[in-house]
């Protein structure tokens, strides 16, 4: 069975550099307060009350076009990331799902850098 991949800083970085999407699914605020990993793209993918965002799934399918397309996902601790993840596999089909398994919490505790988010 196809697992949700976990995925340490440097395997970001190496992941990003090899043109795997790399998708933020915090929320704006969340962008604010800490920025954002280079390159990612932001999509919401929880509300503040902790359902699906309505929009999610259409604007990570334009992002992520078949289920093999390799795909990265952070939030702050990789609570969200996990739970969506499993979900993108287990209901969706998606083949190729990794999470940044400290989420930009343990990114920022490395000492590694953001960028501004700009909407």
């Amino acid at each position: 069975p196809v697992t949700l991949g976990q995925a340490t800083a440097e395997d970001l970085l190496k992941a990003r550099a090899d043109g795997v999407v790399v998708i933020d699914i915090r929320r704006e605020e969340e962008w604010q307060d800490t920025g954002i990993i280079e390159g990612a793209a932001t999509i919401t993918a929880f509300t503040a009350s902790g359902r699906v965002h309505p929009e999610f799934l259409d604007k990570f399918q334009e992002l992520v076009p078949s289920p093999d397309t390799p795909v990265m996902l952070y939030c702050r601790t990789g609570n969200r990331t996990g739970s969506l993840g499993n979900a993108l596999i287990d209901q969706l089909g998606f083949t190729n799902v990794t999470h940044l398994s400290d989420g930009i919490t343990g990114w920022l505790s490395e000492g590694r850098e953001t960028t501004p988010y700009a909407d």
